[in-house]
């Protein structure tokens, strides 16, 4: 069964439309091409009545972000003092929360409007008001329409709605929308003697069972307890049944429901589509982590503002390490003033050490629809854990696991990449990680006092928060503090050198509709599925050392501007998850004082003295999308990033070397050309059909150079001279080992070494 759920935007804001006043043709245009691209056959019914009861909700952000963000860097960074040392709920406020005053401000804004102040949160993140409509539209200086689609009746805006600029606010949500059924999921009734997965099965194919029997099953400490964000309840006469049938010895109140207050009055009818999503999230969760403390915060009803309300409860009250959601939407369909208070919310989370796990969801690479490639929001935040999928299938030794089509994952249209990130997009890319997900190889519910089968990437969901509670309990019997924000300690364990067992199954089949599993991080599967066993193992004993080897390395050289004399500048770097370093090799440059500058941030300040040479090293610098120059004592630009160092000579004669596609994007292709002799080389990488990005030049495993992709469309080359600053040649001829072209830890192009020209390289020297 697909279960990815999909929220319905509790507001259809037009906050993307300009801030200018619109004219009445203006607004609807504007608000008919909204409904166009949210849901095919709305309909604009008029302006809304102005005594109807419309609600509003304001949000704010934290002080001082940027302290915030310098803060949630540093206690996620093995290399940092302040790693893992987490803040406290208090702390957190008291060193971010809005200040008091301001929130005062806005709800006496509210009430002078003629509204009746509902909620303000207990972060202080938002006010939540409500009263009739023209109240309402004379407040946010905008009218209110009605539409109605196949959901409903909804109140929308016909203009990006304006506060007065010294309330610091943002309006969030104006009106209600009902909730989103599931999107085509499907259970089907099974007969127990016929029933998919258990999870004892699951268990033993993933290697939980080895934990559970070395008594790492969780524990009802604040580390190992599950809160999971959800809508609706569920039955617990499910939950018992379905802990009997599998020998689950647990009692109800190591279950606890939390009731958040919806926004819709009155509550929507309620699916049991609906109700079987919370039952499945509660039963697999508890299962996998037989004794960790599961708290199910359960809304009145599936609006994105609910979920925000349950999000921010579960951070604010801190009883939970990790957070599960398995309900999702289109990342594209949120305003912007939405998606801040969510990103608001999970800064929080990874600023008190919480592990949020969320579904990639059930769509494939076009979670918006349509053919373009899109993701879901939460799982697209960097700072979510985002579960793709994967199907099983029988083979001779066991079972073969391969991406499942299903899968959600590709790159965020709206969350730039963390520091973390391996692919080279500047934009943030999912899946992070893995697991079983296809309806076919399914799991076992109970429900409604029946059995069902049922699949999709909200089962991995909290499979995956189990894991996490499970390794907090493993990582404080060692002394350790929770994981917190996963991913990039996952991400040193995946490329971790020489660390058995392996701590992930790495998927290298399948694909997802746009993107293919590979070698390496894909965007369906992540970096894959868990060996459970081997990953609690290595998150409670293994410390990521500092040396970056496994990572991604970019070579940029740097030449001279206007009427500067002749020198060169290399730039090195080398990145990996959360070990960013740059270091600096200059050669030839006047003597004076030279500052490095990557857009308008100065990176570093060095001498030059009068050998003309200066060394030095950077860390946790970041070159993705930087211009990067070198300006001399007098502020000028001197040294700038440009292509490679002009050659001055051309040796030999050239020699071609077709490059393969390795299954990762279909139609790429690309050309090695080589020349060589007198103890010179160049070579030229030429490529078409790649997705745009940056990827490492490898000569075996050698990273010689970075191919920088503009456009898939246009043919890009790179052209590397031995003559450069290095003064060297390469180390091996080109023609005697692989050519790669790499990224995000997968090759998409490869030359083998069979497959080279002839003449180059003897047999004796030909190797791999």
């Amino acid at each position: 069964m697909t279960r990815h759920r999909t929220l319905l935007l509790a507001i259809l804001l037009l906050l993307l439309a300009p801030a200018a006043a619109f004219g009445e043709e203006n607004v609807r245009a504007s608000v008919e091409r909204h409904l166009m691209r949210l849901e095919r056959g709305a309909v604009r019914l008029g302006p809304t009545a102005d005594d109807a009861l419309v609600r509003v909700e304001l949000g704010f952000g934290w002080r001082d972000r940027a302290a915030l963000d310098q803060f949630v860097r540093a206690v996620n960074d093995p290399h940092s003092p302040q790693f893992q040392r987490y803040l406290t709920p208090r702390e957190f406020a008291r060193r971010f929360a809005p200040p008091a005053r301001q929130v005062a401000a806005a709800a006496r804004y509210l009430r002078r409007a003629g509204l009746r102040v509902v909620r303000i949160g207990a972060s202080r993140l938002s006010v939540v008001a409500e009263g009739p409509a023209a109240r309402v539209a004379r407040a946010l200086d905008t009218g209110l329409i009605e539409v109605r689609d196949q959901r409903g009746v909804h109140t929308v805006t016909a203009a990006t709605p304006v506060l007065p600029a010294e309330l610091g606010a943002q309006v969030v949500a104006v009106g209600a929308a009902t909730a989103l059924q599931p999107p085509g999921g499907r259970a089907v009734r099974q007969a127990l003697a016929d029933a998919p997965f258990d999870p004892a099965e699951i268990g033993r194919l993933y290697g939980f069972d080895a934990l559970h029997a070395a008594g790492v099953r969780g524990s009802a400490a604040r580390a190992s307890t599950i809160a999971i964000a959800t809508a609706f309840d569920f039955d617990p006469a499910d939950l018992t049944a379905f802990w009997r049938a599998h020998g689950i010895a647990r009692e109800l109140d190591s279950v606890e429901t939390i009731a958040v207050e919806g926004t819709q009055q009155p509550p929507p009818a309620v699916s049991p589509m609906d109700r079987m999503e919370t039952t499945l999230d509660v039963e697999w969760a508890s299962a996998m982590a037989p004794q960790s403390r599961v708290l199910v915060y359960s809304g009145g009803d599936a609006l994105s503002t609910t979920f925000l309300r349950i999000y921010d409860r579960i951070v604010t009250e801190n009883r939970a390490a990790v957070l599960s959601t398995s309900w999702g939407r289109c990342e594209t369909d949120y305003p912007q003033s939405y998606l801040n208070q969510l990103d608001a919310i999970f800064t929080r989370a990874a600023a008190q050490g919480i592990t949020v796990v969320a579904a990639a969801g059930d769509r494939g690479a076009f979670d918006c629809g349509g053919e373009t490639p899109s993701v879901s929001s939460p799982a697209s935040h960097p700072y979510v854990l985002a579960v793709g999928g994967t199907g099983l299938f029988p083979a001779a030794d066991g079972f073969e696991e391969l991406a499942w089509p299903g899968s959600g994952g590709g790159t965020s249209a709206r969350w730039k990449a963390p520091q973390w990130q391996m692919h080279p997009s500047p934009q943030r890319t999912m899946a992070d990680v893995a697991f079983n997900a296809d309806p076919a190889s399914g799991y076992l519910i109970a429900f409604g006092g029946g059995w069902y089968a049922a699949g999709g990437t909200s089962v991995g969901a909290p499979i995956w928060a189990a894991l996490v509670a499970l390794a907090n309990q493993a990582r404080g019997d060692a002394g350790r503090a929770p994981l917190g924000l996963a991913a990039p300690q996952l991400c040193e364990l995946a490329l971790a050198p020489r660390l058995l067992p392996a701590p992930f199954a790495d998927i290298t089949g399948g694909d997802n509709g746009a993107f293919s599993a590979a070698p390496g991080w894909d965007f369906p599967t992540g970096w894959g599925t868990p060996h459970a066993a081997a990953l609690v193992d290595a998150l409670a004993h293994w410390t990521p050392d500092s040396s970056g080897v496994g990572g991604l390395a970019e070579v940029v050289r740097l030449v001279p501007v206007g009427d500067q004399p002749a020198g060169a500048v290399r730039l090195r770097f080398q990145r990996r998850c959360l070990t960013t370093d740059l270091d600096v090799h200059a050669r030839g440059l006047q003597p004076g004082r030279y500052t490095l500058w990557l857009d308008a941030t100065a990176a570093a300040s060095f001498d030059v003295g009068a050998g003309g040479e200066a060394i030095l090293s950077v860390p946790h610098v970041d070159l993705r999308g930087e211009r990067v120059q070198l300006t001399d004592g007098d502020g000028d630009v001197c040294f700038a990033r440009a292509g490679d160092v002009p050659p001055t000579g051309t040796p030999g004669a050239p020699l071609s070397v077709a490059l393969k596609n390795t299954g990762m994007v279909n139609g790429a292709s690309g050309t090695l050309l080589y020349r060589g002799g007198g103890g010179r080389e160049q070579l030229t990488v030429r490529t078409a059909g790649l997705p745009a990005g940056a990827y490492d030049v490898r000569l075996g495993s050698e990273t010689i150079g970075t191919l920088k992709v503009v456009s898939s469309e246009r043919e890009t080359a790179l052209q590397f001279d031995s003559l450069g600053l290095s003064g060297t040649p390469l180390r091996d001829s080109p023609l005697c080992k692989s050519v790669m072209l790499v990224r995000g830890g997968s090759a998409y192009l490869r030359s083998a070494a069979d497959a080279l020209a002839p003449g180059g390289c003897s047999d004796g020297q030909r190797r791999a």
